[in-house]
């Protein structure tokens, strides 16, 4: 998970930013390792729980639930990154994309897709209807700035509620599903116990 998380980071800094093949490249694989890790823990937690848990199914596997409820919940801002990036989801003003200033009713557009017709011209806007997206202003559809935490509150807001807690959530089922918490208790008290008997 840190790996993919440095990933998205090295996205952002590699070369020109937002739309760019590389940065696209690193969210699909981003997405592609948070995935395959959370569901994989997931996993882990199952069967840990299976071995050493008794008692009703939500007994024996309610860290296993929380696991893959913080799976899900931590997929989401990656996976709405890539799709926003897949299909240049950035909203921007017309004459920041080299379009007539009037090329929709709103002033603003997605960046157009190519034409279809093989001359590389670009084909008619795509009309939009707020600056930005969810996650970043304006001032992050032309690539320039490095898009590494949202300046949008909707971003924040996933990313504190899905990301973040996420992360606790599942932090809080793999205490529960390996007894960590009550380990390293045990492992304190015998640290604590060598250190009184030690002669002064």
């Amino acid at each position: 998970m840190v790996v993919a998380a440095v990933l998205n980071v090295g996205a952002s800094v590699m070369n020109g930013g937002s739309g760019t093949g590389i940065v696209d490249f690193f969210h699909g694989i981003q997405v592609a390792i948070t995935m395959t890790l959370m569901f994989n823990l997931a996993q882990f937690i199952y069967w840990t729980c299976k071995q050493r848990r008794r008692g009703s199914f939500w007994q024996v596997h309610q860290p296993t639930m929380m696991v893959l409820l913080s799976a899900f919940m931590v997929n989401i801002q990656p996976i709405w990154i890539l799709v926003i990036g897949s299909w240049k989801l950035c909203c921007n003003t017309c004459s920041n994309l080299g379009l007539p200033d009037t090329c929709t009713a709103t002033g603003l557009s997605y960046p157009p897709w190519a034409a279809n017709d093989g001359s590389g011209a670009s084909g008619p806007a795509r009309e939009c209807s707020m600056g930005g997206n969810v996650f970043w202003d304006i001032s992050y559809c032309n690539g320039k700035n490095y898009a590494i935490f949202p300046t949008q509150w909707q971003g924040w807001l996933i990313q504190i509620t899905c990301t973040w807690g996420g992360y606790l959530l599942m932090l809080i089922a793999v205490m529960q599903a390996t007894q960590l918490h009550n380990k390293l208790a045990a492992k304190w008290k015998v640290v604590r116990r060598g250190q009184v008997s030690i002669p002064r």
